[in-house]
């Protein structure tokens, strides 16, 4: 927890606190302080004055001042401590201690001029530092209200000496305080002080604010444009932010179509539906968004009278007065238009336009992001259904090959020469690398399928993983492998696709089966972390450390592993990622070249209530 004079916590509960509101929040700490130097220095100002310079104060009053000022100071402390610790994300109680500062501050601050001099007084100045703090940290639609409270007291004092109710204390001589036109003339010139003091401070604070709120948009916006590909959500982040920075009725994106032909609604925050519906949806009537198109800014101060205007009396019965529009411009030209609608007495300025004109290129940046992924995930798609259909078809043509050339090497059609056998042997080992490649590329094809054209339901993978092991068996025995399985007593509930289990577990134990010459391979199961737990462990040839980033690419195989000789198509841990990733899992490798490697996959469970 801060203290005070300490930073504020940037966030709070998710929300991203403003910086006008941390630096409130840090300078209540440094107001108090600076409000334990201002009280002893009352004190000690005092003692010097009237002991060691013989002026005459009232030093009783003063040092009552000084006190005062150190007690409530003590009570702003322990508000303000318990704020943070209690209340942080309470932002209005935080200006509301802000003004309580302030008040009491100005009040001791009256006392202290009465005390020393009235309008006459030194102190008078004082007042000055207060209002810029106020005019800087404090909300700025009731700004000058507090500043005329600092001539309003010093007016009273000096009214209240004028007419004898407070006893003047004389501190130059002779006296001036009954001398109507040096009282007005100090009074005056201190309330015009004031006033131009905070109008500049103010102006100062709503410009860094207006800064602030812009530079969150944009940040707002670059992030969204980063984190998401959904354009639709991109794209009403943009205008929603692009209102509240303008402080304007509304903020909408219109996109127009490869053709020109249509320009359209794409996102829109503020305006009804029936505003948006009646909106021409022809680019041919949309004289406003072709003049933004062409010009790049257009900017309509009088929507009623200008005669681009679609339906005037609509514009009007959506309380919209004045328009900005910018186009947005992608790489390949024109993409549309985004534009802000001010409600009566708002006005549009230069900064307007250089913000909307920001917002616009990140608006830009999120559609073409958008259109690529979708291009990329249309040739992914595409590419996937081509492998699908030509697998397909080359199966059948692979298994009756297979079929012939079984027959002829088992002599059903004559005996065959040492030289012809040879041959034929070579010719079903490459089919069988063939028939292998197909298989995966139709595997590979499957993991890439929408979850719609998959079948997930709850699998007991203790089931799955003893099948594979058991078809995998008299393989790992031909080679002299100890092929291990361990499972636990209860079931070992997954949510996903049995065909897709099978291929996890099947690539991953045929993997270290096949690139294991002796040793073990250890197949493995538990509960960890909340997740369910599939480990397969061997003692074969291992991954090389340059191998392990391209692991899981596809067709990607590692050098040793074509040393080996066994036949692969590099396909099988790529078919594992996507799989694992689907159903949302993870994947680890851990591997020493020579020594043996460990997978592990770690998927959600099934509900608890679901049934096997």
């Amino acid at each position: 927890m801060p203290l005070p004079g300490e930073p504020a916590r940037p966030a709070v509960q998710g929300r991203r606190r403003s910086l006008v509101e941390q630096e409130l929040i840090n300078s209540l700490g440094w107001l108090i302080s600076l409000r334990w130097l201002a009280g002893a220095g009352v004190l000690v100002a005092t003692a010097v004055a009237t002991l060691a310079l013989r002026v005459p104060l009232p030093a009783g009053r003063l040092y009552l001042v000084g006190g005062c000022i150190l007690a409530g100071n003590a009570g702003h402390w322990w508000v303000l401590r318990w704020l943070l610790r209690a209340r942080p994300e309470a932002t209005p109680a935080f200006e509301a201690l802000a003004r309580a500062q302030i008040g009491f501050d100005w009040l001791a601050m009256a006392v202290l001029i009465a005390s020393s001099g009235g309008a006459e007084s030194p102190a008078i100045i004082f007042f000055l530092i207060h209002i810029t703090i106020a005019s800087l940290l404090l909300p700025h639609h009731h700004g000058f209200l507090y500043v005329t409270l600092a001539p309003a007291l010093v007016g009273g004092v000096a009214l209240l000496e004028y007419f004898g109710v407070l006893p003047h204390v004389a501190i130059v001589q002779p006296a001036r305080y009954r001398e109507p036109l040096y009282v007005s003339a100090v009074l005056g010139f201190f309330t015009a002080a004031c006033y131009v003091m905070a109008y500049s401070c103010m102006r100062i604070a709503h410009r860094l604010r207006r800064r602030e709120n812009e530079l969150g948009g944009l940040y707002d916006g670059v992030r969204d444009v980063t984190s998401t590909l959904d354009i639709a959500t991109v794209l009403d982040r943009i205008v929603e932010a692009a209102a509240r920075v303008l402080t304007c009725k509304a903020a909408a994106i219109r996109l127009i179509d490869q053709n020109r032909s249509l320009v359209e609604f794409a996102a829109s925050w503020g305006l009804s539906e029936t505003y948006r519906d009646e909106v021409p949806g022809e680019y041919a009537k949309s004289v406003l968004d072709q003049d933004t198109l062409r010009e790049g800014v257009v900017h309509v101060t009088d929507v009623e009278n200008d005669a681009r205007i679609w339906h005037p009396e609509l514009v009007r019965d959506e309380r919209i007065a004045s328009m900005l529009s910018v186009a947005i411009k992608g790489r390949t030209g024109p993409m549309g238009v985004l534009r802000a609608y001010g409600s009566p007495g708002h006005e549009f300025g230069a900064e307007d336009i250089a913000y909307l004109q920001a917002v616009a290129a990140h608006g830009a940046v999120a559609i073409e992001n958008a259109k690529a992924y979708r291009l990329l995930a249309d040739l992914d798609r595409d590419k996937s259904k081509f492998l699908r259909i030509t697998t397909h078809e080359l199966r059948s043509p692979v298994r009756v090959t297979e079929s012939l050339l079984m027959t002829l090497g088992d002599g059903f059609v004559g005996t065959l020469t040492p030289e012809q056998t040879e041959v034929l042997q070579r010719a079903q080992r490459r089919l069988a690398s063939l028939h292998e490649l197909i298989d995966d590329l139709l595997d590979l094809a499957a993991g890439k399928a929408d979850m719609g054209q998959v079948q997930p339901k709850t699998v007991d993978l203790r089931a799955v993983a003893a099948e594979a092991v058991d078809r995998l068996r008299p393989v790992a025995a031909g080679k002299g492998l100890s092929l291990e399985y361990e499972q636990p007593g209860d079931p070992m509930a997954v949510f996903c696709d049995p065909a897709d289990l099978d291929r996890i577990v099947g690539n991953l134990v045929g993997n270290a089966v096949k690139y294991t010459a002796r040793g073990h391979v250890r197949v493995s199961l538990a509960r960890a972390d909340g997740s369910v737990r599939l480990e397969v462990a061997d003692t074969g040839i291992g991954i090389p450390r340059e191998a392990m980033p391209h692991l899981f690419n596809e067709f990607y195989r590692a050098a040793n592993a074509k040393a080996a000789g066994e036949s692969g198509t590099g396909l099988g841990l790529a078919i594992v990622k996507l799989l694992v990733t689907r159903y949302g899992g993870e994947i680890n490798v851990a591997s020493q070249e020579g020594e043996g490697t460990t997978m592990t996959v770690q998927l959600p469970p099934a509900p608890p209530t679901a049934g096997i």
